[in-house]
């Protein structure tokens, strides 16, 4: 562009000769372009791009900057490197460092809630946080909540597919785990509402028609179950409450049976037992003896058998047993062997267990534990642990 020198037009192209305004002829000094201004135009550009790339050099490499990157990269290797190489020490610097922690944690567990975050996404940048080093309760606490809002959230759709299968226990056991920071709260809320009353109705129903058939047990566990969605319910405790009551007096006359019919169908039984003074002032010589008189109710022969004994005071409380030179306890078993004891015979009578001098033993009670016969076979009796759970370590009934 060239100027007039007449009338000072400015639209002027550079090659022209004539002035379009005035139609004066233009000099030669008009048509030259000012290279002074392009130049200081250009100069200007230059100047600006070399500071904007200056800037951007030192913003991107500006230990704040460095830092952020790294940590947000998930870095950790790098972001310590930086923070201790060129933060570390600096007052104002581990003061910004803090504040972009707390921001990338606030961040984070913000965009988890609003689920702009996935879980693994939120736990892996919060463990990057963890291991710096910095404000690890804030970045712990954050931890902690997104794991818990995530096991809730799983809860809430553990809960939706159990209830979709009728499943309406296990569907309300999930439901009372939501919490009060994840969306689904007040729905789940409403769902264990809903649904509570229908299954105690189901509950309570299944419980009785077990109960009916006197499988008490079964009973006992739907309602166990009951109450773990509904523990304070007053009419599933009741109900519990009677069901645990038959239940115990249908063990206690299964036992009894049991017991009965264990005992008649012994092989080996105890005919008597009882304490044998041998001598009332020389009993260092011959002390008293637990005498103990069985019979074999079989067609074998015994060859060798043990017997379980309890000692009684006379009083009719339990005594420990005290054997000549041994130790005590509650149940003597003794060892006979050889004893020989024909099909439908008896053996014991001038045979027994020698005693302490001072034994306070009054009254014995005796089972056979277990007999070896002459063909090789033992028989191990089943009245034996009934016998013993009766009787040891209590009084004499």
């Amino acid at each position: 562009m060239v100027k007039c020198n007449k009338c000072g037009n400015e639209t002027l192209e550079e090659d022209s000769l004539f002035c379009k305004k005035c139609g004066s002829k233009l000099s030669s000094d008009s048509t030259k372009p000012d290279k002074r201004k392009k130049f200081w135009i250009g100069g200007s550009l230059a100047l600006l791009l070399l500071i904007g790339a200056t800037g951007t050099f030192l913003m991107l490499n500006n230990p704040m900057t460095k830092f952020k990157r790294a940590v947000q990269g998930n870095q950790v290797s790098e972001a310590t490197s930086v923070y201790n190489q060129t933060i570390k020490g600096n007052a104002e610097k581990e003061k910004k460092a803090d504040a972009f922690i707390k921001d990338e944690v606030d961040r984070i567990q913000e965009e988890f809630k609003s689920n702009k975050l996935e879980y693994q996404k939120a736990i892996a940048s919060l463990e990057t946080l963890k291991k710096l080093e910095l404000l690890k309760p804030s970045v712990e606490a954050s931890v902690s909540n997104v794991n818990q809002l995530n096991k809730s959230r799983t809860s809430f759709k553990k809960g939706q597919e159990y209830l979709s299968n009728k499943n309406f226990k296990d569907a309300i056991v999930e439901f009372k785990d939501v919490i009060k920071e994840d969306q689904n709260y007040a729905q789940a809320q409403e769902l264990i509402s809903t649904h509570t009353a229908e299954y105690k109705t189901t509950a309570l129903k299944d419980a009785e028609q077990f109960s009916d058939s006197q499988d008490y047990d079964k009973a006992i566990d739907i309602l166990s179950d009951a109450l773990v969605v509904a523990p304070n319910d007053s009419d599933i405790i009741a109900k519990k409450s009677s069901f645990q009551k038959l239940n115990e007096a249908k063990k206690a006359e299964e036992r009894k049976k049991k017991i009965e019919e264990t005992k008649s169908s012994q092989e080996i039984s105890v005919d008597h037992a009882s304490i044998v003074i041998q001598s009332t002032e020389h009993k260092i010589l011959y002390p008293d003896m637990i005498q103990v008189i069985v019979r074999n109710n079989t067609d074998k022969t015994v060859k060798n058998m043990d017997v379980s004994m309890l000692g009684y005071d006379s009083n009719g409380f339990p005594v420990k047993i005290k054997r000549t030179y041994g130790s005590e306890s509650f149940e003597l078993i003794g060892s006979a062997e050889s004893v020989n004891i024909i099909a439908k015979g008896t053996f014991g009578h001038n045979n027994g267990w020698e005693l302490d001098e001072n034994h306070g033993v009054k009254t014995v009670l005796a089972v056979v534990k277990e007999v070896e016969y002459y063909d090789g076979t033992k028989w191990t009796n089943p009245y034996y642990k009934y016998w013993l759970d009766e009787n040891k370590e209590k009084p004499l009934h």
